[in-house]
C-alpha cells in the first residue's frame, strides 16, 4: 500500500472515533520543526483574509478540500459555506471545522454552470481532483457527484460577501451558475494555453455581470501583484506576462472585486 493511501486510512479512522483534532494537535506537536513553514503560512493566510473580510462576513469556499481556507476564513471571524464533492474530503472538512457551529455548513456538492451530476476525476492527492480527465496528474478513479450552482446557493445561504473558487479548471463552469456581481471574487489561475484561456473567459464572463476591477496573488503568496486594481482591459495586456515569473509555481488566484 502507497505511503499516501496508508495516512488516508489513519486519518479516516482517526476522525471515525472523534479525535481527529486531538491528533493532529498532538502531531503539531511532534513534528514542530517540520510544521514550523506550515504554522507560519496559515498564519499569513489570516493576516491576509483579515484586511479583506469584516467580521461576520459570508463566505463561500467553492472547492474547499480539507477546509483549510474554510479555517482560516473562520479564525478571521467569518461565515463559511463549504461546498466538496469529494466523500473523503468532507469528513475531514467537518472534523476540522464543525466545532464552529453555526457559522459553518458543509455542502457535498460540487459547484457548476446548472443542477445535476457530473464525473469527478480523482488523484492521488485530493486537491487536484478535477472534472476534466487529462487534468496534471494520472487518474486514480472517478466518482459521480450532484453539482449546484452559485445562484441556487446564494437563494440558500444569502449572497457571499466574498467566494474563492479553486476547482482546478472547471473555474468558468462554476461562473456559468452565477447571474449577479459578488462583491468579492477569486478563482484559480494556471500559466498553460487552455487555462489561460479559461482566465481570460471567466475575466469576460464577469465583466458582463457588472463593472469590475481585478488584481492577482501569485501561488503561496500573500500580497497582491498591483498596487492598484486595474480595469479588465489593462488586466488582460498584462497577464500572464507581468506574473508568470514573480511566484515559484505557474499557478496562483485572479481577485475581482465589483465596483
Amino acid at each position: 500500500m502507497q505511503v499516501t493511501a496508508i495516512k488516508s486510512v489513519v486519518k479516516d479512522f482517526v476522525i471515525s472515533i472523534g479525535l481527529y483534532r486531538p491528533i493532529r494537535n498532538l502531531y503539531r506537536f511532534l513534528n514542530q520543526k517540520q510544521l514550523k513553514n506550515d504554522f507560519e503560512y496559515f498564519q499569513k493566510e489570516i493576516s491576509f483574509f483579515s484586511k479583506l473580510l469584516d467580521a461576520d462576513s459570508l463566505c463561500f469556499d467553492v472547492g474547499a478540500n480539507i477546509g483549510k481556507k474554510s479555517e482560516a476564513f473562520l479564525l478571521v471571524g467569518a461565515r463559511v459555506v463549504a461546498f466538496e464533492p469529494q466523500p473523503q474530503c468532507m469528513r475531514e472538512l467537518k472534523a476540522r471545522c464543525s466545532h464552529y457551529g453555526n457559522k459553518f455548513h458543509a455542502v457535498q456538492n460540487a459547484v457548476g454552470a446548472e443542477p445535476g451530476e457530473a464525473t469527478l476525476y480523482t488523484r492521488e492527492r485530493s486537491g487536484i481532483a478535477s472534472f476534466h480527465e487529462d487534468w496534471i496528474s494520472p487518474v486514480q478513479s472517478s466518482i459521480q457527484v450532484p453539482i449546484t450552482t452559485l445562484d441556487r446557493a446564494i437563494d440558500e445561504f444569502g449572497k457571499p460577501d466574498y467566494c474563492k473558487i479553486d476547482v482546478e479548471g472547471w473555474e468558468l463552469e462554476v461562473l456559468k451558475g452565477l447571474t449577479q456581481p459578488i462583491p468579492l471574487l477569486s478563482f484559480e489561475y494556471h500559466i498553460i494555453e487552455r487555462e489561460i484561456n479559461t482566465t481570460c473567459a471567466c475575466i469576460d464572463y464577469l465583466s458582463n455581470l457588472g463593472k469590475i476591477l481585478i488584481n492577482v496573488v501569485p501561488a503561496e503568496m500573500h500580497s497582491f501583484v498591483f498596487q492598484e486594481w486595474l480595469p479588465p482591459d489593462e488586466f488582460l495586456k498584462r497577464f500572464p506576462e507581468d506574473i508568470v515569473d514573480l511566484g515559484k509555481d505557474d499557478y496562483g488566484e485572479i481577485w475581482v472585486r465589483s465596483c
